[in-house]
Protein backbone atom coordinates (compact mmCIF):
# COMPACT_ATOMS: atom_id res chain seq x y z
CA UNK A 1 0.00 0.00 0.00
CA UNK A 2 2.91 2.33 0.68
CA UNK A 3 4.21 1.70 -2.85
CA UNK A 4 0.76 2.45 -4.34
CA UNK A 5 0.54 5.67 -2.31
CA UNK A 6 4.01 6.79 -3.47
CA UNK A 7 3.24 6.23 -7.17
CA UNK A 8 -0.20 7.85 -6.85
CA UNK A 9 1.32 11.00 -5.33
CA UNK A 10 3.92 11.13 -8.11
CA UNK A 11 1.15 10.92 -10.72
CA UNK A 12 -0.85 13.60 -8.91
CA UNK A 13 1.88 16.24 -8.94
CA UNK A 14 3.87 15.24 -12.04
CA UNK A 15 3.41 16.97 -15.37
CA UNK A 16 1.18 15.02 -17.77
CA UNK A 17 1.95 14.49 -21.47
CA UNK A 18 -1.47 15.82 -22.37
CA UNK A 19 -2.36 19.12 -20.71
CA UNK A 20 -6.05 18.30 -21.09
CA UNK A 21 -5.73 15.79 -18.24
CA UNK A 22 -4.47 18.51 -15.88
CA UNK A 23 -7.26 20.85 -16.99
CA UNK A 24 -9.98 18.22 -16.49
CA UNK A 25 -8.57 17.29 -13.07
CA UNK A 26 -8.51 20.95 -12.00
CA UNK A 27 -12.09 21.42 -13.19
CA UNK A 28 -13.14 18.31 -11.21
CA UNK A 29 -11.40 19.52 -8.06
CA UNK A 30 -12.86 23.02 -8.55
CA UNK A 31 -16.40 21.69 -8.91
CA UNK A 32 -16.02 19.55 -5.78
CA UNK A 33 -14.57 22.55 -3.94
CA UNK A 34 -17.53 24.80 -4.87
CA UNK A 35 -20.07 22.13 -3.90
CA UNK A 36 -18.35 21.59 -0.56
CA UNK A 37 -18.31 25.35 0.12
CA UNK A 38 -22.05 25.45 -0.54
CA UNK A 39 -22.68 22.57 1.87
CA UNK A 40 -20.60 24.12 4.66
CA UNK A 41 -22.17 27.57 4.32
CA UNK A 42 -25.80 26.49 3.91
CA UNK A 43 -25.75 23.99 6.80
CA UNK A 44 -24.06 26.60 9.00
CA UNK A 45 -26.78 29.14 8.14
CA UNK A 46 -29.45 26.57 9.05
CA UNK A 47 -27.70 26.10 12.40
CA UNK A 48 -27.52 29.87 12.85
CA UNK A 49 -31.26 30.33 12.34
CA UNK A 50 -32.00 27.46 14.72
CA UNK A 51 -29.74 29.06 17.35
CA UNK A 52 -31.57 32.38 16.96
CA UNK A 53 -34.93 30.65 17.39
CA UNK A 54 -33.71 28.83 20.50
CA UNK A 55 -32.60 32.14 22.02
CA UNK A 56 -36.01 33.68 21.39
CA UNK A 57 -37.83 30.69 22.87
CA UNK A 58 -35.50 30.53 25.88
CA UNK A 59 -37.07 33.68 27.36
CA UNK A 60 -40.55 32.21 26.96
CA UNK A 61 -40.10 28.54 27.83
CA UNK A 62 -39.18 26.96 31.19
CA UNK A 63 -36.26 24.55 31.61
CA UNK A 64 -38.62 21.66 32.38
CA UNK A 65 -42.32 21.21 31.66
CA UNK A 66 -44.43 18.38 33.12
CA UNK A 67 -47.69 17.41 31.39
CA UNK A 68 -50.07 14.50 31.76
CA UNK A 69 -49.95 11.61 29.30
CA UNK A 70 -53.69 10.90 29.33
CA UNK A 71 -56.23 13.67 29.12
CA UNK A 72 -55.64 17.40 29.37
CA UNK A 73 -55.38 18.08 33.10
CA UNK A 74 -54.17 16.52 36.35
CA UNK A 75 -54.55 17.06 40.09
CA UNK A 76 -52.03 19.52 41.46
CA UNK A 77 -51.92 17.53 44.74
CA UNK A 78 -50.46 14.45 43.05
CA UNK A 79 -47.71 13.01 45.35
CA UNK A 80 -45.15 12.91 42.54
CA UNK A 81 -45.84 16.54 41.60
CA UNK A 82 -45.46 17.63 45.24
CA UNK A 83 -42.08 15.84 45.45
CA UNK A 84 -40.88 17.65 42.34
CA UNK A 85 -41.79 21.04 43.82
CA UNK A 86 -39.63 20.26 46.87
CA UNK A 87 -36.50 19.28 44.92
CA UNK A 88 -33.35 21.20 45.85
CA UNK A 89 -32.34 21.66 42.20
CA UNK A 90 -35.59 23.49 41.35
CA UNK A 91 -35.18 27.26 41.55
CA UNK A 92 -38.80 28.18 40.78
CA UNK A 93 -42.01 26.62 39.52
CA UNK A 94 -45.47 27.72 38.40
CA UNK A 95 -48.84 26.02 38.03
CA UNK A 96 -50.27 26.33 34.53
CA UNK A 97 -53.68 25.67 32.99
CA UNK A 98 -53.95 25.98 29.20
CA UNK A 99 -57.16 25.69 27.17
CA UNK A 100 -58.51 27.09 23.92
CA UNK A 101 -61.21 29.73 24.03
CA UNK A 102 -62.69 32.56 22.01
CA UNK A 103 -61.72 36.16 22.71
CA UNK A 104 -63.72 39.20 21.72
CA UNK A 105 -62.68 42.82 21.61
CA UNK A 106 -65.51 45.14 20.62
CA UNK A 107 -66.52 43.92 17.13
CA UNK A 108 -63.49 41.67 16.53
CA UNK A 109 -63.03 38.11 17.73
CA UNK A 110 -60.74 35.11 17.27
CA UNK A 111 -59.69 31.86 18.91
CA UNK A 112 -56.90 32.00 21.47
CA UNK A 113 -55.01 29.80 23.92
CA UNK A 114 -55.76 30.97 27.44
CA UNK A 115 -52.71 30.36 29.62
CA UNK A 116 -53.65 30.62 33.28
CA UNK A 117 -50.56 30.92 35.49
CA UNK A 118 -49.97 31.19 39.21
CA UNK A 119 -48.78 34.41 40.84
CA UNK A 120 -45.13 33.24 40.98
CA UNK A 121 -44.94 32.91 37.17
CA UNK A 122 -42.78 36.05 37.01
CA UNK A 123 -40.12 34.17 39.00
CA UNK A 124 -40.06 31.55 36.26
CA UNK A 125 -40.01 33.71 33.13
CA UNK A 126 -38.11 36.96 32.67
CA UNK A 127 -41.26 38.84 31.78
CA UNK A 128 -39.51 42.23 31.67
CA UNK A 129 -37.43 41.09 28.70
CA UNK A 130 -40.46 40.17 26.57
CA UNK A 131 -42.80 43.09 27.35
CA UNK A 132 -43.11 45.65 24.57
CA UNK A 133 -45.96 47.64 26.11
CA UNK A 134 -47.41 47.87 29.62
CA UNK A 135 -46.53 45.48 32.47
CA UNK A 136 -46.97 41.79 33.21
CA UNK A 137 -49.74 42.25 35.82
CA UNK A 138 -52.44 39.58 36.02
CA UNK A 139 -54.44 40.52 39.09
CA UNK A 140 -55.01 43.14 41.77
CA UNK A 141 -57.50 43.18 44.61
CA UNK A 142 -60.08 44.91 42.41
CA UNK A 143 -59.87 43.12 39.06
CA UNK A 144 -58.24 40.53 36.78
CA UNK A 145 -55.90 41.49 33.97
CA UNK A 146 -54.60 39.81 30.83
CA UNK A 147 -51.36 40.01 28.82
CA UNK A 148 -51.53 39.24 25.09
CA UNK A 149 -49.02 38.75 22.30
CA UNK A 150 -48.27 41.64 19.97
CA UNK A 151 -49.69 39.84 16.91
CA UNK A 152 -52.88 38.95 18.79
CA UNK A 153 -53.26 42.56 19.98
CA UNK A 154 -52.93 43.76 16.38
CA UNK A 155 -55.48 41.20 15.19
CA UNK A 156 -58.00 42.35 17.80
CA UNK A 157 -57.04 46.00 17.45
CA UNK A 158 -56.61 46.02 21.22
CA UNK A 159 -54.56 48.54 23.19
CA UNK A 160 -53.89 49.47 26.80
CA UNK A 161 -55.93 52.66 26.47
CA UNK A 162 -59.26 51.22 25.36
CA UNK A 163 -62.19 51.44 27.75
CA UNK A 164 -63.90 48.20 26.71
CA UNK A 165 -62.53 45.05 28.42
CA UNK A 166 -61.66 41.84 26.58
CA UNK A 167 -64.23 39.06 26.87
CA UNK A 168 -63.31 35.36 26.98
CA UNK A 169 -65.78 32.64 26.04
CA UNK A 170 -65.37 28.92 26.76
CA UNK A 171 -67.87 26.05 26.29
CA UNK A 172 -69.28 24.61 29.48
CA UNK A 173 -68.63 20.93 30.21
CA UNK A 174 -71.61 18.66 29.39
CA UNK A 175 -73.77 21.68 28.52
CA UNK A 176 -76.54 21.40 25.93
CA UNK A 177 -76.98 24.16 23.41
CA UNK A 178 -80.26 26.07 23.69
CA UNK A 179 -81.22 27.26 20.21
CA UNK A 180 -83.11 30.17 21.70
CA UNK A 181 -80.19 31.22 23.90
CA UNK A 182 -76.93 29.68 22.59
CA UNK A 183 -74.79 31.89 24.84
CA UNK A 184 -76.00 29.91 27.87
CA UNK A 185 -73.76 27.01 26.77
CA UNK A 186 -70.66 29.17 27.24
CA UNK A 187 -68.83 30.53 30.25
CA UNK A 188 -67.56 34.04 29.89
CA UNK A 189 -65.33 36.40 31.79
CA UNK A 190 -64.11 39.94 31.21
CA UNK A 191 -60.54 41.09 31.75
CA UNK A 192 -58.65 44.34 31.34
CA UNK A 193 -55.54 44.42 29.16
CA UNK A 194 -52.43 45.25 31.20
CA UNK A 195 -49.61 44.51 28.79
CA UNK A 196 -48.43 43.27 25.40
CA UNK A 197 -45.48 40.88 25.00
CA UNK A 198 -43.36 39.84 22.03
CA UNK A 199 -40.94 36.95 21.60
CA UNK A 200 -40.71 37.59 17.83
CA UNK A 201 -42.28 34.23 17.02
CA UNK A 202 -45.58 34.33 15.13
CA UNK A 203 -46.87 31.14 16.74
CA UNK A 204 -46.36 32.50 20.27
CA UNK A 205 -47.16 36.18 19.66
CA UNK A 206 -50.50 35.43 17.98
CA UNK A 207 -51.63 32.55 20.18
CA UNK A 208 -51.52 33.26 23.92
CA UNK A 209 -53.27 35.41 26.46
CA UNK A 210 -51.94 35.17 30.02
CA UNK A 211 -54.51 35.34 32.83
CA UNK A 212 -54.58 34.36 36.54
CA UNK A 213 -54.89 30.59 36.92
CA UNK A 214 -57.91 31.03 39.21
CA UNK A 215 -59.77 32.82 36.41
CA UNK A 216 -58.83 30.08 33.91
CA UNK A 217 -60.07 27.34 36.28
CA UNK A 218 -63.38 29.11 36.74
CA UNK A 219 -63.77 29.88 33.03
CA UNK A 220 -63.20 26.26 31.98
CA UNK A 221 -65.09 24.73 34.91
CA UNK A 222 -62.20 23.02 36.68
CA UNK A 223 -61.54 22.61 40.40
CA UNK A 224 -59.15 24.82 42.35
CA UNK A 225 -56.34 22.22 42.17
CA UNK A 226 -56.41 21.50 38.44
CA UNK A 227 -53.32 21.97 36.26
CA UNK A 228 -52.54 21.18 32.65
CA UNK A 229 -48.79 21.59 33.27
CA UNK A 230 -46.16 22.30 35.89
CA UNK A 231 -43.32 24.48 34.64
CA UNK A 232 -39.91 24.52 36.33
CA UNK A 233 -36.68 26.45 36.17
CA UNK A 234 -33.52 24.82 37.50
CA UNK A 235 -30.76 26.32 39.58
CA UNK A 236 -27.53 27.12 37.77
CA UNK A 237 -25.06 24.26 37.52
CA UNK A 238 -27.62 21.47 37.15
CA UNK A 239 -27.82 19.53 33.89
CA UNK A 240 -31.39 19.63 32.50
CA UNK A 241 -31.05 16.18 30.89
CA UNK A 242 -30.06 14.39 34.09
CA UNK A 243 -32.65 16.33 36.16
CA UNK A 244 -35.30 15.48 33.56
CA UNK A 245 -34.57 11.75 33.90
CA UNK A 246 -34.70 12.02 37.69
CA UNK A 247 -38.04 13.86 37.61
CA UNK A 248 -39.46 11.30 35.17
CA UNK A 249 -38.68 8.53 37.68
CA UNK A 250 -40.35 10.57 40.44
CA UNK A 251 -43.62 11.34 38.64
CA UNK A 252 -43.92 7.98 36.86
CA UNK A 253 -45.27 6.99 33.47
CA UNK A 254 -48.54 8.91 33.78
CA UNK A 255 -46.62 12.16 33.25
CA UNK A 256 -44.36 13.33 30.45
CA UNK A 257 -41.32 15.46 31.33
CA UNK A 258 -40.15 17.78 28.54
CA UNK A 259 -36.99 19.86 28.17
CA UNK A 260 -36.87 23.08 26.11
CA UNK A 261 -36.56 21.35 22.73
CA UNK A 262 -39.23 18.77 23.46
CA UNK A 263 -41.69 21.57 24.23
CA UNK A 264 -41.45 22.45 20.51
CA UNK A 265 -40.66 18.96 19.25
CA UNK A 266 -42.57 19.25 15.96
CA UNK A 267 -40.96 22.58 15.13
CA UNK A 268 -37.39 21.37 15.73
CA UNK A 269 -38.09 18.13 13.85
CA UNK A 270 -39.27 20.19 10.86
CA UNK A 271 -36.08 22.28 10.96
CA UNK A 272 -33.93 19.15 11.09
CA UNK A 273 -35.79 17.53 8.18
CA UNK A 274 -35.44 20.68 6.07
CA UNK A 275 -31.74 20.87 6.86
CA UNK A 276 -30.95 17.29 5.84
CA UNK A 277 -33.16 17.38 2.74
CA UNK A 278 -31.12 20.40 1.65
CA UNK A 279 -27.97 18.40 2.45
CA UNK A 280 -29.15 15.53 0.21
CA UNK A 281 -30.06 17.84 -2.68
CA UNK A 282 -26.66 19.55 -2.57
CA UNK A 283 -24.96 16.17 -2.26
CA UNK A 284 -26.61 15.01 -5.50
CA UNK A 285 -25.38 18.19 -7.20
CA UNK A 286 -21.91 17.56 -5.77
CA UNK A 287 -22.04 13.97 -7.05
CA UNK A 288 -22.24 15.31 -10.61
CA UNK A 289 -18.93 17.10 -10.05
CA UNK A 290 -17.39 14.00 -8.47
CA UNK A 291 -18.46 11.80 -11.40
CA UNK A 292 -16.24 13.93 -13.65
CA UNK A 293 -13.32 12.27 -11.88
CA UNK A 294 -14.11 9.16 -13.97
CA UNK A 295 -13.25 11.04 -17.15
CA UNK A 296 -9.95 12.48 -15.88
CA UNK A 297 -8.92 9.18 -14.32
CA UNK A 298 -9.74 7.20 -17.50
CA UNK A 299 -7.62 9.62 -19.53
CA UNK A 300 -4.76 9.21 -17.06
CA UNK A 301 -4.98 5.40 -17.18
CA UNK A 302 -4.83 5.50 -21.00
CA UNK A 303 -1.80 7.82 -20.88
CA UNK A 304 -0.01 5.61 -18.36
CA UNK A 305 -0.54 2.34 -20.30
CA UNK A 306 3.19 1.89 -20.81
CA UNK A 307 3.82 2.63 -17.10
CA UNK A 308 1.27 -0.05 -16.17
CA UNK A 309 3.17 -2.59 -18.32
CA UNK A 310 6.45 -1.55 -16.70
CA UNK A 311 5.00 -1.91 -13.20
CA UNK A 312 3.75 -5.40 -14.05
CA UNK A 313 7.20 -6.39 -15.30
CA UNK A 314 8.63 -5.13 -11.98
CA UNK A 315 6.30 -7.49 -10.08
CA UNK A 316 3.30 -5.29 -9.32
CA UNK A 317 0.11 -7.30 -9.39
CA UNK A 318 -3.24 -6.14 -10.73
CA UNK A 319 -4.53 -5.15 -7.27
CA UNK A 320 -1.53 -2.88 -6.64
CA UNK A 321 -1.96 -1.15 -9.99
CA UNK A 322 -5.63 -0.59 -9.31
CA UNK A 323 -4.81 0.85 -5.88
CA UNK A 324 -2.52 3.41 -7.53
CA UNK A 325 -5.25 4.84 -9.76
CA UNK A 326 -7.99 4.60 -7.11
CA UNK A 327 -5.81 6.69 -4.81
CA UNK A 328 -5.03 9.08 -7.66
CA UNK A 329 -8.73 9.74 -8.31
CA UNK A 330 -9.53 9.84 -4.59
CA UNK A 331 -6.79 12.44 -3.99
CA UNK A 332 -8.45 14.73 -6.55
CA UNK A 333 -11.73 14.48 -4.64
CA UNK A 334 -10.02 14.89 -1.25
CA UNK A 335 -8.12 17.97 -2.44
CA UNK A 336 -11.32 19.65 -3.63
CA UNK A 337 -13.24 18.66 -0.46
CA UNK A 338 -10.58 19.86 2.00
CA UNK A 339 -10.06 23.11 0.10
CA UNK A 340 -13.84 23.63 0.02
CA UNK A 341 -14.13 23.07 3.78
CA UNK A 342 -11.32 25.54 4.48
CA UNK A 343 -12.83 28.23 2.23
CA UNK A 344 -16.32 27.53 3.59
CA UNK A 345 -15.13 27.90 7.19
CA UNK A 346 -13.36 31.14 6.28
CA UNK A 347 -16.52 32.54 4.67
CA UNK A 348 -18.60 31.54 7.71
CA UNK A 349 -16.10 33.26 10.01
CA UNK A 350 -16.22 36.45 7.92
CA UNK A 351 -20.03 36.35 7.89
CA UNK A 352 -20.12 35.88 11.65
CA UNK A 353 -17.68 38.71 12.33
CA UNK A 354 -18.72 41.26 9.73
CA UNK A 355 -22.20 40.21 8.47
CA UNK A 356 -21.23 40.47 4.81
CA UNK A 357 -24.56 39.15 3.45
CA UNK A 358 -27.45 41.19 4.84
CA UNK A 359 -31.10 40.32 5.29
CA UNK A 360 -33.09 42.94 3.41
CA UNK A 361 -31.53 46.26 2.49
CA UNK A 362 -29.87 46.93 5.85
CA UNK A 363 -32.46 49.51 6.96
CA UNK A 364 -35.39 47.08 6.99
CA UNK A 365 -36.69 46.49 10.52
CA UNK A 366 -38.76 43.46 9.45
CA UNK A 367 -35.98 40.96 10.24
CA UNK A 368 -34.84 39.97 13.72
CA UNK A 369 -31.16 40.00 12.73
CA UNK A 370 -29.43 42.25 10.21
CA UNK A 371 -27.33 39.55 8.52
CA UNK A 372 -27.59 35.83 7.94
CA UNK A 373 -26.59 34.08 11.19
CA UNK A 374 -24.07 31.22 11.03
CA UNK A 375 -23.16 28.50 13.47
CA UNK A 376 -20.53 25.98 12.35
CA UNK A 377 -20.88 22.56 13.96
CA UNK A 378 -18.16 19.91 13.92
CA UNK A 379 -20.70 17.15 13.24
CA UNK A 380 -21.77 18.87 10.00
CA UNK A 381 -18.18 19.25 8.81
CA UNK A 382 -17.50 15.58 9.57
CA UNK A 383 -20.68 14.55 7.69
CA UNK A 384 -19.71 16.68 4.66
CA UNK A 385 -16.13 15.38 4.51
CA UNK A 386 -17.21 11.79 5.10
CA UNK A 387 -19.88 11.91 2.38
CA UNK A 388 -17.61 13.55 -0.21
CA UNK A 389 -14.65 11.26 0.47
CA UNK A 390 -16.76 8.08 0.37
CA UNK A 391 -18.43 9.14 -2.90
CA UNK A 392 -15.01 10.10 -4.30
CA UNK A 393 -13.56 6.68 -3.44
CA UNK A 394 -16.47 4.82 -5.05
CA UNK A 395 -16.31 6.94 -8.21
CA UNK A 396 -12.53 6.50 -8.47
CA UNK A 397 -12.87 2.74 -8.16
CA UNK A 398 -15.19 2.41 -11.19
CA UNK A 399 -12.74 3.01 -14.09
CA UNK A 400 -9.96 0.95 -12.46
CA UNK A 401 -12.02 -2.24 -12.87
CA UNK A 402 -11.09 -2.30 -16.56
CA UNK A 403 -7.31 -2.34 -16.07
CA UNK A 404 -6.23 -5.74 -17.43
CA UNK A 405 -2.99 -6.96 -18.86
CA UNK A 406 -1.37 -3.56 -19.03
CA UNK A 407 -4.18 -1.93 -20.96
CA UNK A 408 -7.64 -0.53 -20.34
CA UNK A 409 -10.27 -3.02 -21.50
CA UNK A 410 -13.83 -2.07 -22.38
CA UNK A 411 -16.83 -4.15 -21.36
CA UNK A 412 -17.65 -6.36 -24.39
CA UNK A 413 -20.81 -7.81 -22.85
CA UNK A 414 -22.85 -4.72 -23.61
Amino acid sequence: MRFSLFIALRYLFSKKKHSAINIVSMICAGGICVGTIALVCILSVYNGFQEQIEKMFSTFDPDIRIVTVQGKVFDNNDPGINKVKQRTDVQSYADVLEENAMIKCENKQTTVTVKGVSTNYTDLIKTDSIMCDGNFILATEQRNYGVVGVALAAQLNASLFMQTPLTLYAPKHDATVDIGNPESAFSEDAITLSGVYSVKQENADSRYIFVPIELARTLFGYSNQTNSALELNLKKGFDPNSVKKDIQKTVGNKFKVQDKKEQHEDFYRMLKVEKWITFLILTFILLIAIINVIGSLTMLIIEKTSDISTLRCMGADETTIRHIFVLEGWFTTAFGAILGVVIGLALCLLQEQYGLIKLGNGNDQTFIVDAYPVNVQAADIAAILGTVLILGFLVAWLPTRYIKGGTVQTDTKQ
